[in-house]
């Protein structure tokens, strides 16, 4: 192994996503780096020297690669911190009612409520209840305003049968008057029964449906003996 193979050995060891294993090989190959170092330097031809550029261009190449490593161990260590935090807040947040991106609501005593945001005015917007087959229960037609907009179901299919409780999602699709797509941005409400910490941004389960916790944008007590 000659000084470059020892230098492209210690480039390949940051490949990996740890930084643990990265230091583990530097620490190996830069021992080996030194005795080549040393090596070429008591062998080296009198009359042909090693250049000094290419000696300074080696150590500066095995000082930027320990300074890579070294990077990658504080950007670990910063995202290790974020999702310890954001885990500690999510499961602060168990029991209490958020609202948040979604479109999953919770059909309760005839009643499912959404809330959506349009980017600008609607007045071909359709309305659309899907339950957790995947199936249409419900459609309506309306013109909705750029904005804030809610939407109250009553729990009743197209034909006007009361439909179970239970979890229940609302598809939003809206047009300009020039039929062009208006950007949708659905929110629901409801208390937080549960929480899947296995990504770096937690799942909490809301309404029977999974919000991210980066997707929520309100917090509160629930009412009492809610």
């Amino acid at each position: 192994m000659d000084i470059a193979a020892a230098s492209a050995a210690i480039q390949s060891s940051i490949s990996g996503n740890k930084s643990s294993a990265a230091s583990a090989a530097l620490a190996g190959n830069f021992d080996t780096f030194l005795k080549l170092l040393t090596t070429q330097l008591q062998h080296q031809d009198p009359t042909n020297p090693m250049s000094s550029d290419q000696f300074t261009q080696q150590l500066v190449q095995m000082s930027g690669v320990e300074q890579s490593i070294q990077t990658n161990r504080y950007l670990e260590t910063l995202i290790t911190a974020n999702t310890i935090q954001n885990a500690n807040l999510a499961v602060s947040l168990l029991g209490k009612e958020v609202t948040g991106s979604g479109t999953g609501a919770l059909l309760a005593d005839g009643s499912a409520s959404w809330s959506y945001a349009l980017a600008d005015d609607a007045p071909d917007t359709v309305l659309q209840v899907i339950n957790s087959d995947g199936a249409t229960v419900f459609t309506e037609k309306l013109s909705a305003s750029k904005g804030e907009n809610s939407f109250q179901w009553n729990g009743k299919d197209s034909n006007g049968s009361d439909l179970p409780g239970g979890t229940y999602f609302l598809r939003v699709t809206a047009n300009t008057a020039m039929g062009e797509p208006v950007a949708v941005d659905t929110r629901t409400s409801g208390l937080v029964t549960a929480i899947d910490m296995s990504t770096t941004d937690p799942l909490l389960t809301v309404n029977g449906a999974q919000i991210r916790y980066s997707q929520i944008t309100a917090i509160k007590q629930p009412p009492a003996g809610a």
